[in-house]
């Protein structure tokens, strides 16, 4: 029966990583991974999300209340009709897309530059990470 505390470790030996890496990479102590792995503790909410957006994994995954894993982030791309996370990205963003924005309609130009500018910066950041990501996926079938 899968744990918290097995999906923790099972997560961080796919990734080759010993406890005390994870704990470095967390700013934690060693002693609490392997809390959390012998399900002795369960991290705070913050940490948890961390948790699983670094595995690129849903938190409802880490606490054992479903068997699939796929990140939120990753489904709702895929529920899009897209079953590649970063060919979906390379579709251009289109008005309709930013109308849903709060106040988008109504802000000044200046305001509307601004928050472009963050949403291609944005979409810059998710491109690199899919792409690393499909890369690293690709050396490691070499």
């Amino acid at each position: 029966m899968s744990t918290f505390g097995t999906r923790l470790k099972r997560q961080r030996i796919n990734k080759d990583m010993t406890q005390q890496d994870f704990a470095e990479h967390f700013d934690l102590n060693k002693s609490s991974i392997s809390k959390y792995e012998k399900d002795k503790n369960l991290p705070e909410n913050q940490l948890l999300m961390e948790i699983a957006d670094y595995f690129n994994v849903s938190v409802d995954y880490l606490l054992c209340r479903t068997n699939n894993s796929t990140s939120l982030n990753d489904a709702k791309l895929k529920s899009e009709g897209c079953q590649d996370p970063a060919e979906q990205l390379s579709k251009p963003l289109e008005m309709k897309d930013l109308m849903g924005l709060f106040g988008y309609a109504l802000a000044s130009p200046d305001a509307k530059k601004e928050i472009l500018d963050f949403i291609n910066f944005k979409h810059e950041v998710l491109v690199q990470h899919y792409c690393t990501k499909k890369e690293d996926t690709k050396e490691d079938a070499v």
